[in-house]
């Protein structure tokens, strides 16, 4: 006698939930180098129809903003800008008489963050840019408060970026006024909306005063010189006797980023070129 046509449904869906606890199992045995390319893989296959609703979404949004505002906003940065104009006149001409090097400009790329994330989804963030607009691996991520995070996986037309909040997350950084250097990495007693970061490496004798202005040194060829990173807030410990590690709280926090921005020049760097070689005679 045929059971009830209940039995089978249940039957299928105990299966379809195996096999995905299964794959998801196997997801987490594989080594995160297979796991990004497989999950970029499906972004760019099945899932692409999904990535473009949300890439579709993100832009309603954005329209939905209103006009008087945007408009006020252009008026008032139109008024700044002239305000500067003369100062920024003043500065080339300086920089030209005494030979320095104007900064180089980093040209970037608008994305939209296709996911508003939580609080617990912070360590990675998914954007509407790939590699069809010039976005590569470790192209830094900003928003207009500061230092965001680096791609660490992009496709054709989506990207995935490492936050700072993220624990393989680690910059080299320096003080505003260039006098202490050290790196950045995420503090290991903080989650959540309360997360903050560590910079390590400063000898005793430097010590920093609260609300010290921490910034990118440009070493390693990741982050360019100059971007905000955050704030000293307290003393985190003492290494060792002969160095002491400090509290920093960030300026871009990844649970409100909706809007960012991908540097997709050549890295600017600390370390000189090396010359080229010079044939032996």
């Amino acid at each position: 006698m045929r059971g009830p046509a209940g039995h089978q449904t249940a039957r299928s869906d105990v299966l379809l939930f195996a096999g995905c606890l299964a794959l998801a199992l196997l997801a987490l045995s594989l080594p995160r180098r297979w796991t990004l390319t497989f999950a970029a893989a499906l972004r760019q296959t099945a899932l692409r129809p999904i990535v473009a609703l949300r890439s579709r979404a993100a832009q309603d949004r954005t329209l939905r903003f209103d006009v008087e505002q945007v408009r006020r906003s252009r008026d008032s940065l139109a008024l700044l800008v002239q305000q500067h104009d003369g100062l920024r006149r003043e500065n080339d001409e300086l920089r030209g008489l005494v030979g320095v090097r104007a900064r180089l400009n980093h040209p970037s790329v608008s994305a939209e963050v296709l996911h508003q994330p939580a609080l617990t989804d912070t360590r990675m963030l998914l954007l509407d840019v790939g590699s069809a607009n010039g976005v590569r691996m470790f192209d830094p991520v900003v928003t207009a408060d500061g230092l965001l995070g680096s791609i660490v996986s992009a496709g054709p037309h989506s990207s995935s970026a490492l936050t700072w909040v993220n624990p393989d997350f680690a910059a080299s950084a320096v003080t505003a006024d260039g006098r202490v250097s050290g790196f950045v990495h995420p503090a290991a007693t903080t989650s959540g909306a309360n997360s903050l970061l560590e910079l390590d490496g400063v000898a005793l004798r430097d010590s920093l005063a609260i609300g010290t202005v921490v910034m990118t040194a440009g070493a390693g060829g990741t982050y360019p010189m100059g971007i905000p990173i955050g704030r000293v807030v307290a003393i985190g410990r003492e290494e060792n006797g002969y160095d002491r590690t400090y509290r920093v709280v960030p300026f871009a926090y990844p649970g409100a980023a909706s809007h960012v921005l991908v540097l997709v020049s050549p890295r600017d760097s600390v370390y000189p070129r090396a010359p080229p070689a010079v044939p032996r005679p």
